[in-house]
């Protein structure tokens, strides 16, 4: 089963909102991690659900790459690259 890119975003752009406790109606691929008050256990935790959903693991220069993420739509982007690619 294909899993679509725009599934990937959704399902990042809903995390983050649960995580951040805000109305994911609220977010866009722009909005900054750091307004939604991300931390790095928040992002772990981010992680774990996406590890949890998908079936992948990521490795520790993955990791690092998902700390270094800006934005919903950067964190989205390596999280689908991921997930194609299991």
């Amino acid at each position: 089963m294909s899993i679509l890119r725009e599934q990937v975003d959704r399902f990042v752009l809903e995390t983050v909102a649960d995580a951040a406790a805000v109305d994911a109606a609220l977010l866009r691929q722009s909005t900054q991690l750091l307004d939604m008050h991300m931390d790095s256990l928040t992002l772990v935790a981010i992680v774990t659900r996406v590890e949890a959903t998908y079936g992948t693991a990521f490795d520790t220069d993955e990791l690092a790459e998902i700390l270094r993420a800006r934005s919903v739509g950067e964190l989205a982007a390596i999280v689908s690259r991921k997930v194609r690619a299991t």
